[in-house]
């Protein structure tokens, strides 16, 4: 049988995936993320999916590790983000490749094909105020919250919690302190809602969910406390360590539910942990976790690849 991933010929993730997927027997097609933006053929024609001159309709199950978005082009310039002159042809470009691969997903999952994750999940099931919802709704802890553009809002929240930490709706940047500086450019959040939360405190626990399976739990240690672990040089140089943590069964239970309603078959769940008081923080739909497995031999890459043949083979037989 064949499985495909959505990936990167370089990507490490997308190579220990196929490396999984072959020791378990199986060939592999990769989709390569980039394959619209180096012009490489593919198509649909007549119910059909041609991929670099090949129909690839035979592939009943996927690994999503990126799914292409539209994004403007800018250069850093004196310490400025600046646009790229024909910035709105690429935009539109990139607009165009990302609908072309998102179609492409929603036909397989149509199919009954076996995505991990589905393309819902990793989109607008991702929106950290809907995660902070569901992650309420299964009686899991978060941290005291508010979501707004109001600057006078923010300062009585600021003012009645103390330590506030805020980041964007969307994500893709990293965590900051609501110090003196930040509180003192408030006005411009009437622009965009923010994320504002209480400081939590604690280890930084990553717990990766394969299924219903609570595959690997660690603290994520580096040699200095940062609001957001991935500023600390440490992490994004491979030199963290982790120390394996056992969760409480109502915690994974938590965990499983979460997921579940977010959709996720694969989450990386980031939760704050302080003795026996745990906040959850945020799910991740394609969770970077291959330094832990390398670290301490958790099996994740294994269990994912298992999931995704064991889906395949269901969709082939009903297919």
């Amino acid at each position: 049988m064949r499985l495909g991933i959505f990936g990167g010929a370089k990507d490490p993730q997308s190579l220990a995936m196929r490396a999984a997927f072959e020791r378990l027997g199986h060939s592999t097609l990769l989709v390569e993320h980039d394959a619209l933006d180096r012009g490489l053929p593919v198509s649909f024609d007549e119910g059909r999916t041609f991929y670099r001159g090949e129909c690839v309709d035979d592939v009943h199950g996927y690994y999503l590790r990126f799914v292409p978005a539209p994004y403007a082009p800018v250069l850093s310039r004196n310490d400025r983000f600046e646009l790229y002159e024909d910035w709105f042809v690429h935009y539109m470009q990139t607009r165009e490749r990302a609908s072309f691969f998102v179609s492409w997903l929603l036909q397989l999952q149509h199919r009954g094909v076996t995505l991990v994750n589905a393309p819902h999940a990793g989109s607008v099931l991702q929106y950290k105020p809907f995660q902070l919802h569901v992650l309420r709704s299964v009686g899991a802890r978060v941290p005291q919250t508010l979501i707004s553009n109001d600057p006078q809002r923010v300062r009585e929240f600021h003012a009645a919690v103390g330590e506030v930490i805020f980041k964007p709706v969307m994500g893709g940047a990293e965590t900051k302190l609501l110090d003196a500086a930040a509180l003192k450019g408030l006005d411009k959040i009437s622009a965009a809602p923010v994320i504002f939360q209480e400081r939590v405190r604690g280890d930084d626990l990553r717990v990766m969910l394969v299924g219903d399976e609570v595959v690997s739990c660690v603290a994520i240690e580096t040699p200095a406390q940062h609001l957001d672990f991935r500023a600390d040089p440490a992490y994004g140089g491979g030199r963290a360590a982790y120390r394996e943590v056992v969760l409480p069964e109502g915690v994974k239970d938590q965990c499983r539910k979460a997921a579940r309603q977010c959709g996720l078959r694969l989450a990386g769940i980031d939760i704050k942990a302080h003795g026996d008081n745990y906040v959850f923080l945020e799910l991740n739909s394609s969770p970077v976790y291959l330094d832990v497995e390398l670290k301490l031999g958790h099996p994740i890459t294994e269990k994912i690849a298992r999931l995704v043949a064991s889906g395949a083979e269901r969709a082939a037989t009903q297919a």
